[in-house]
């Protein structure tokens, strides 16, 4: 490493590493890992409770954790068979697209 870099990432660091400071973090041993602790709250649990509702009442925030519900259902033009046939008709480039996006399970030889 030149001397510009090893400036450059002690200075980095000297930055970034208040910010570790009150996030609830410590650092293990030098391990790879870290302990996790307890940090004191501003608010009530109440409180926190009472935003959320009024968050998810006025349609901020969905009411559940998980991704919000489809708003509208299209349903498809296409028929089985079509669909079927465009699967058997993909060439190899588009199976190799297909299994780069979607895993294993979905593309060539799987």
């Amino acid at each position: 490493m030149t001397s510009k870099a090893v400036i450059l990432a002690t200075f980095a660091l000297s930055l970034s590493a208040p910010a570790f400071a009150s996030n609830g973090t410590t650092f293990v041993n030098n391990e790879i890992g870290w302990e996790t602790h307890a940090t004191p709250s501003t608010k009530s649990r109440a409180e926190v409770v009472a935003e959320l509702k009024a968050a998810q009442s006025a349609g901020v925030l969905a009411n559940s954790y998980e991704f919000p519900a489809a708003t509208k259902v299209s349903p498809s033009n296409l028929s089985r068979e079509a669909v079927q046939r465009g699967v058997t008709e993909m060439t190899d480039a588009e199976r190799d697209a297909v299994h780069r996006i979607y895993g294993p399970v979905h593309g060539r030889d799987s």
